[in-house]
């Protein structure tokens, strides 16, 4: 059986994980096409670059948000244990 404490903490550790993730996604997008100019060889490579970090910001901002609930359905369950000793 898992400690609900523990559960918190897991899902405390899962926000913090996606958020550092969508920080440098971020980064990776406000740098994009800032360094090459369009019609360079590279373009295509940071073309690449700058979907795969749009589709990680939004995959970890749905991390981030499942976390959360994590943590949201923990608080509740501590809640409702408190009313059933009190």
């Amino acid at each position: 059986m898992m400690d609900v404490g523990s559960v918190v903490n897991q899902g405390l550790i899962g926000m913090q994980k996606s958020q550092a993730s969508m920080a440098q996604s971020a980064q990776q997008i406000a740098q994009a096409g800032t360094t090459q100019r369009a019609d360079s060889p590279q373009a295509n490579s940071q073309s690449q670059d700058l979907s795969e970090a749009l589709v990680n910001l939004k995959a970890q901002s749905q991390v981030f948000d499942s976390s959360a609930k994590v943590v949201k359905a923990a608080d509740e369950t501590i809640g409702t244990l408190l009313d059933v000793r009190a």
